[in-house]
């Protein structure tokens, strides 16, 4: 499966003074495939090494940070690689060696060859590593696929997303069969989603009780490493938070309330599971804004927020069977707005953009809100084809926005009265894409 971090993989090798790179992510996104298949292409040897098996070199590591004690172990271990440029030095399920880490600071300034860390939890080992080598290391998220990998896994063809591509670029709807098309793919990303294995699964048996199985399957291993990673009561808190999430979205204010989960409890008792969740890389947070204006990353109220699966495949699989059963009849029910929100958040993520949300007031709420070419961009999502919300006019009417979005299931358009650009759901991540490149916007502070 080609994928998009491949090109940051390369622009990465190709810096005169790079620093180790740590590619953080939830299990089983692909980060060990993508590396090794980096190393295949670009390197002429690679070094690997799994600090959950080779437990030899976990020891070498709590013994000594110095590489050059380091180096000779290792050309005894690899004899016929070379300890140069031409290899990739790769150190796998690092979050079993925080020692490992710490040495990265001294690898950095006096190791031979290119290094690159990986883990499942690399997330939650970093928050916790105290020495932690801050300013010699850079990082990368991986995500699931995105809707573009997905296409590109199904192996649709180049004309016609090139198709969809020209008609987002120059704001022209796409022909109804067309539409229709990508609506229909659009959707079946939403029910396999993006987790390497389950695409692969559905791509060779086109079996929704196959990839619901697949998805059941990874969703226990996260739970199996709650347990393995965790204390025993953070364990319990963890997976309690993680399996309220479908409840949490489910209700008509899907803002996350901690007594959802266990009455009369609060964040004190919940708020470092749910760190530990999104370090680990399952999980999104979308805070609420107090206010309208630049930055909004200092508008956000930190103690107020969504939470979102970081894959709506797993989302949807941990769903009764029989409410599965509807949605895959088209009978989304109470959870109509929470999977394309969820969708929409996670598409947000792999594009490396911050969402939010808006209240007004507690009977309206703005879907997300983001900075789109340094604009306060509001963004409704629709589940079907219906109007614009009384809540996102009256938004635009009151804080006149260089730009705003509906993402619905209809094709392509505009409301000029509003300044709206109606676009398919499909289309955000091409928007994403083309960010600095498909509108002409005044370069003003305003909203």
């Amino acid at each position: 499966m080609k994928r998009k971090i491949e090109q940051d993989l390369i622009q990465w090798k190709n810096k005169k003074n790079k620093k180790p790179l740590i590619i953080k992510g939830a299990r089983q996104v692909g980060k060990t495939y993508s590396i090794r298949e980096f190393a295949r292409i670009e390197y002429a040897h690679l070094i690997e090494i799994n600090f959950e098996k080779d437990l030899l070199f976990r020891e070498i590591f709590q013994k000594t940070h110095n590489p050059k004690d380091l180096i000779p172990f290792f050309e005894l271990s690899f004899p016929s690689i070379p300890l140069d440029h031409t290899t990739l030095f790769f150190m796998d399920e690092v979050q079993a060696c925080p020692d490992a880490l710490t040495t990265l600071k001294f690898m950095a300034e006096d190791f031979p060859c290119d290094i690159i860390c990986s883990g499942s939890l690399l997330g939650v080992a970093i928050a916790r590593t105290t020495s932690f080598p801050v300013g010699y290391v850079e990082s990368i998220q991986m995500f699931p696929l995105s809707f573009q990998e997905f296409l590109d896994a199904l192996q649709i063809s180049s004309s016609l997303l090139d198709s969809v591509k020209k008609a987002i670029t120059n704001q022209t709807p796409l022909s109804e069969i067309l539409h229709e098309k990508m609506n229909e793919l659009f959707n079946t990303y939403m029910l396999v989603g993006g987790m390497p294995a389950v695409v692969k699964e559905y791509i060779e048996t086109k079996s929704f009780a196959n990839t619901l199985n697949m998805q059941r399957r990874i969703v226990n291993d996260y739970l199996n490493d709650m347990i393995k990673y965790a204390s025993a009561n953070e364990a319990l808190r963890i997976r309690e938070c993680f399996s309220s999430i479908p409840l949490q979205l489910a209700k008509e204010n899907q803002k996350f309330q901690y007594s959802l989960i266990h009455k009369g409890y609060n964040a004190r008792h919940y708020d470092a599971s749910l760190t530990w969740l999104e370090d680990s890389g399952l999980i999104l947070k979308v805070h609420r804004l107090s206010n309208i204006q630049h930055p909004l990353k200092i508008q956000q109220e930190l103690a107020v927020f969504k939470v979102f699966m970081s894959d709506s495949g797993l989302l949807l699989s941990q769903l009764d069977d029989e409410t599965i059963r509807q949605i895959l009849l088209g009978n989304l029910g109470i959870y109509k707005g929470a999977i394309y929100e969820n969708i929409i958040a996670q598409t947000f993520a792999l594009q490396n953009k911050t969402a939010y949300y808006y209240e007004p007031n507690q009977h309206s709420e703005i879907d997300f809100i983001i900075e789109y070419e340094g604009h306060i961009t509001p963004i409704e999502i629709k589940a079907g084809k219906h109007t614009t919300s009384v809540s996102f006019k009256n938004f635009v009417k009151k804080y006149h926005p260089e730009i705003a979005f509906r993402l619905s299931q209809k094709n392509i358009g505009k409301d000029d009265d509003l300044n709206t650009y109606f676009y398919p759901l499909y289309a955000l991540e091409f928007i994403l894409d083309q960010e600095k490149k498909l509108f002409e916007l005044p370069n003003t502070d305003s909203v």
